[in-house]
């Protein structure tokens, strides 16, 4: 159903002094500054894990050189999700507004594709302890949160606490010696540092006590705290994220696996239906998210 005059009988009568949602300030775009951005130009994009050699045998003199096979792992697929929106309005609305409000609606169509980047961007994080975002490895569905990622050679590895923690200087501390215990699929050491440590509003002031002092927070010594003096972490604070308990530990963009891929940027088309007069407007976008390989990420949601 068009928007119509008689759904909108105080924007048809003079003597309003503003209307109030075409001065709200949006937040800066968060996702981008958390996800690696990337274009395509397929139905899908794909990630393939593969797995090396593992760590060279002795060679008594004399005997066979030992031949080990490169494995091939899990399959990770983005598929592109359309995503659109649009609103009518009639000749009579359009031409008897007089405070010009359908005509900014276009804003509003901008505003609700950017929101949606947000949101499903960051379920990725807020879904990450299920299988939901999860991904295939070696055909087992793994959520990106886990205690005990399987690993090829043998053993396991976490990105998870064994408990979940409320974000504090010991629960900080045991998430980065997760990142420094990580090693590849057959157990060879790899560098993977923390870099951004990912919060909601209501942990902005916690982590600015953790990271923001020169000494250990919350004790009467004066002990230095080395969370900042010998890791450069800083904070990004997300609106998006539903649990309002929840962190998590990143490595920098070029070292994590968040990918953003847009597939098609949002358009916007507009035009009159014959018959009715009324005014159309709608916008459409397509873009997938996720993650394929979980080294360089940690989460917890909170104790």
């Amino acid at each position: 159903m068009p928007t119509n005059t008689g759904q909108n009988s105080q924007l048809l009568a003079p003597g309003l002094r503003k209307v109030f949602f075409q001065h709200l300030k949006e937040r800066e775009t968060q996702f981008s500054r958390i996800f690696n951005m990337i274009t395509s130009s397929r139905a899908y994009e794909e990630d393939l894990e593969y797995i090396g050699l593992g760590t060279m045998p002795q060679k008594t003199e004399g005997s066979a050189t030992v031949y080990n096979d490169p494995v091939q792992g899990g399959k990770k697929r983005y598929t592109h999700l359309s995503f659109g929106l649009g609103f009518r309005v009639t000749v009579e609305m359009w031409e008897d507004d007089l405070y010009n409000v359908m005509a900014r609606m276009t804003r509003e169509l901008a505003k609700s594709g950017r929101n949606v980047k947000e949101v499903r961007a960051f379920n990725v994080l807020n879904n990450g302890f299920s299988t939901e975002f999860g991904f295939q490895k070696l055909g087992s569905n793994e959520a990106i949160f886990n205690t005990a990622h399987t690993l090829v050679g043998g053993g396991t590895l976490a990105n998870r606490s064994a408990t979940d923690a409320d974000l504090g200087v010991a629960s900080l501390e045991a998430a980065i010696l997760l990142f420094d215990k990580l090693t590849d699929a057959v157990g060879i050491p790899i560098v993977k540092k923390p870099a951004v440590l990912v919060v909601p509003p209501n942990l902005k002031q916690v982590a600015v006590e953790i990271l923001g002092s020169d000494f250990k927070p919350y004790t009467d010594a004066n002990t230095v705290n080395a969370l900042i003096r010998n890791d450069s972490l800083h904070t990004e604070v997300v609106n998006y994220l539903t649990n309002s308990n929840s962190w998590f530990l990143l490595s920098e963009k070029s070292e994590h696996d968040l990918n953003f891929f847009e597939r098609t940027p949002i358009r916007f088309q507009n035009g009159d239906d014959f018959d009715t007069g009324d005014a159309k407007f709608k916008a459409f976008q397509r873009f997938s998210v996720g993650l394929g390989e979980w080294r360089g990420t940690f989460g917890s949601q909170g104790g």
